[in-house]
């Protein structure tokens, strides 16, 4: 029982840290390419709009994901 809540929590860690990782990665391609600034302001209202609306619904799915993720963690070291 007890080495099944330890590999249930590494791998919810493990999760998180992927999440973290791909985050930093995004950001830091971001940061690095004034070419992905340029492509942002050649974008129409409606795209802009659009990929706006598509990070939003990301972020908060990653956040969603983060929070059941931690419910999970907690109620494995109840348990």
């Amino acid at each position: 029982m007890d080495a099944a809540i330890e590999f249930r929590n590494e791998l919810i860690v493990s999760r998180q840290n992927d999440l973290r990782r791909s985050a930093v990665h995004v950001s830091a391609a971001v940061g690095k390419s004034h070419h992905g600034l340029a492509k942002l302001q050649s974008l129409s209202l409606g795209e802009m709009r659009s990929l706006l609306g598509r990070y939003f619904d990301r972020m908060v799915d990653l956040r969603d994901l983060q929070r059941r993720l931690q419910m999970q963690r907690a109620e494995l070291e109840v348990n």
